[in-house]
């Protein structure tokens, strides 16, 4: 481990998502049956997860770490060419600025632009 390394910090955002459907349009889907409540209810389910509904609201929930680790140089750089594919023709110093950008406060920023003098 060196002090130039990397520390990856992997994460999942979540979003409580909510689809509104009135039971008279459900029954229309399939006007054969009589359905009972537990159809109205499947035949809801189907019609999201079939992303056949438009959503009526959303509330993100945060994020969740999932995974830590620590790369080197090397490796970042390889990470950053598999996810970000379309950016992998950037070259290595540019992609070092961009990855290096992602914490930029003041203070970074005053001491970046004394060394650069």
């Amino acid at each position: 481990m060196s002090d130039n390394d990397y520390i990856v910090v992997t994460c999942i955002s979540t979003h409580r998502m909510r689809y509104v459907m009135h039971k008279d349009d459900l029954r229309k889907l399939n006007k054969d049956v009589e359905p009972t409540e537990k159809d109205l209810v499947d035949w809801a389910m189907d019609t999201v997860t079939m992303q056949e509904c438009e959503e009526f609201s959303q509330h993100w929930l945060g994020e969740q770490i999932i995974d830590v680790d620590i790369l080197d140089e090397h490796e970042i750089l390889e990470l950053f060419d598999k996810d970000n594919d379309y950016l992998k023709d950037w070259d290595r110093d540019y992609k070092i600025q961009h990855i290096r950008r992602s914490i930029q406060t003041k203070e970074i920023k005053k001491e970046t632009n004394k060394n650069d003098l």
